[in-house]
């Protein structure tokens, strides 16, 4: 995707990829230190901004399982890196799948229990609502230490829709039954999943002032894979230096730009 110029931060106020330089400018001007880049290949800029990360593709679509398969569409890579970031320690050995019911922060267990997968996920919206969006997660097997990303675009969406894809995709790629601690930058997915959707569904998919609830669909699978998983919802700040998050930035912006 050649000719726009794009700037890319990979040390500022806030780190990614910036569609103007205005934009760019706020995050770099008058902080020490600041490095960041224009490029007209938003690819080269991405490459640069990952500083290092190889990207091998996974097998197509259909010949994963179907809790990894990627929406028609999507991109599927496989990420490795020399000296990858860590994710938060968790079990090396796959844990016995718990009982399905009650969310699991409920049942009495540790929000740091060991788990199965660790995966952030982000969502991204250029023109927010409305414009092209994109979401991505990065997925680590405990297991294995495999480290899997995915990511996907929609032409006209919104930065919620995104947020919730990415949720959604998460715990579609963690097979059934197993553990998940999963990390987004989003209060409104984190609190939407754990603390609003019980009163939404008693009131009939509406809100407290008796409005709709937006994105209803969306809430409704999430709401299934997360009572078929064991899940653990992390908050974590945005743009904030965290290695996964801000990959699954860059991953996120990627597509919502060849979308467009």
């Amino acid at each position: 995707m050649a000719g726009k110029k794009v700037y890319a931060v990979a040390r500022g106020r806030a780190t990614g990829i910036f569609t103007t330089w205005a934009e760019c400018e706020r995050h770099v001007k008058g902080f020490e230190g600041a490095r960041y880049k224009s490029f007209t290949d938003v690819r080269e800029a991405l490459a640069w901004l990952s500083g290092g990360w190889k990207i091998s593709k996974a097998h197509r679509s259909s010949s994963l399982p179907p809790w990894g398969r990627c929406p028609e569409g999507a991109e599927r890579v496989t990420a490795y890196r020399d000296s990858q970031p860590a994710l938060p320690s968790q079990s090396p050995s796959r844990a016995p799948a718990p009982p399905r019911g009650e969310p699991w922060e409920t049942r009495g267990h540790a929000a740091n229990a060991p788990v199965d997968f660790t995966i952030y996920t982000d969502g991204s919206c250029l023109k927010n609502p409305g414009g092209p969006g994109g979401w991505a997660i990065v997925a680590k097997d405990e297991a294995t230490g495999a480290v899997t990303e995915q990511n996907g675009g929609d032409p006209m969406t919104t930065n919620n829709r995104m947020e919730l894809t990415a949720a959604i995709m998460a715990l579609r790629l963690a097979p059934t039954g197993t553990r998940v601690a999963l990390y987004t930058d989003s209060q409104y997915l984190k609190n939407g999943i754990t603390k609003w959707i019980a009163g939404w569904k008693r009131r009939g998919w509406r809100k407290a002032d008796g409005q709709p609830v937006l994105n209803q669909p969306l809430w409704m699978e999430l709401d299934e894979l997360y009572t078929s998983h064991a899940v653990t919802f992390h908050w974590v700040k945005g743009h904030a230096g965290n290695p996964l998050n801000e990959r699954c930035d860059v991953l996120a912006k990627r597509a919502a730009m060849e979308a467009r």
